[in-house]
């Protein structure tokens, strides 16, 4: 049997009242990381509608990730780097202390900075997953070893567990997908770059790549130009696209590119792609959240817990040495 979450229920008038005030506690910088909390604010949205929910996170483009959720009435940002900005972190701390929260959550199972601010910043109820190295409990926890395993399904697991107290069976029963809610002039902005960038003459798939990655999850530019190659043999109306950096620095720059510091306009080309190929990345995240199919190459990082989450969007494991099998299965995707 397992554990039960350690806790006083709530009462009902807490989460059905004229709408809790419910702070999530993310102060991590990462992109991908941000839109890996977007089920958690749908499901939040859905089952309290009246809930007046603000977002505490360190992530530059948090606001934009997060301007699309109706529920979401504002985002605190951190700054970046906030050993060097020290004031303006302080202030950003001070003014979300002035607000006396109904609920802040901790989604983080092993974050020691949210859990830290969660226990600090008022709040009449604390929720998050128990762990061993959290010496100081929260209000309302429970044990992560029956959580479903993908970063943006187990925040989705700890609210069902602790504030609706569904046991561990019915708290994983949907599977959830990351979202950015795109507005109608966003997507006409993403199509009309693409009818751009692809040519007033195409007639196939529109198939965008970002080879930009971090660290070992980045594949050498000679596969990728094997990918294209590959993918063109198959799939011989395809045109590609590039997806670039905010600094329009081009990798491959026989295709044409798209790059923008808004990250809306970003995500709003991609929705507008046939299909968007990349290596995991927090890039690879916002594209599983608009309704293109995102292709996530994986090589060391581990795809049950960053996978493409929405619609036919799949992790696909890519070796260095195999870019004609991961073209296959991609031209699969396409038909």
């Amino acid at each position: 049997m397992s554990p039960q979450p350690q806790h006083c229920s709530p009462a009902p008038s807490e989460l059905t009242g004229p709408g809790p005030s419910i702070l999530v506690c993310r102060p991590n910088t990462r992109l991908g990381n941000t839109v890996l909390l977007t089920p958690l604010i749908e499901e939040l949205q859905s089952t309290l509608p009246n809930a007046r929910i603000e977002v505490l996170s360190a992530c530059p483009a948090a606001g934009e990730v997060f301007a699309g959720f109706a529920g979401v009435r504002r985002v605190h940002e951190l700054p970046f780097r906030g050993v060097r900005h020290p004031l303006r972190y302080l202030r950003t701390l001070v003014r979300v202390c002035r607000v006396d929260y109904d609920i802040v959550i901790d989604p983080c199972p092993n974050s020691w900075t949210a859990r830290f601010l969660t226990r600090w910043i008022p709040g009449r109820m604390k929720v998050g997953f128990a762990h061993p190295r959290h010496r100081h409990r929260l209000d309302v926890t429970t044990p992560f070893m029956d959580a479903p395993r993908h970063m943006g399904a187990y925040p989705v697991y700890l609210i069902r567990r602790t504030l609706f107290d569904l046991d561990p069976k019915a708290a994983r029963a949907d599977e959830v997908t990351l979202a950015i809610h795109l507005s109608p002039v966003e997507r006409a902005f993403g199509r009309e770059q693409i009818h751009h960038l692809a040519g007033a003459n195409c007639t196939g798939p529109v198939i965008a790549l970002a080879t930009h990655a971090t660290g070992a999850k980045r594949y050498a530019l000679p596969w990728w130009r094997t990918l294209i190659a590959e993918l063109g043999e198959r799939v011989p109306d395809a045109r590609f696209i590039e997806i670039r950096p905010p600094s329009g620095h081009a990798s491959l720059p026989g295709l044409a590119g798209f790059s923008s510091s808004r990250t809306r306009e970003v995500a709003a080309v991609i929705d507008a792609a046939s299909c968007f190929v990349c290596a995991d990345s927090g890039l690879m995240h916002l594209a599983a959240a608009t309704d293109t199919v995102t292709v996530g190459l994986f090589k060391v990082t581990l795809p049950q817990l960053y996978a493409p989450r929405r619609g036919r969007s799949c992790a696909l494991p890519a070796s260095d040495a195999e870019p004609g099998a991961a073209a296959a299965r991609i031209a699969q995707l396409l038909r």
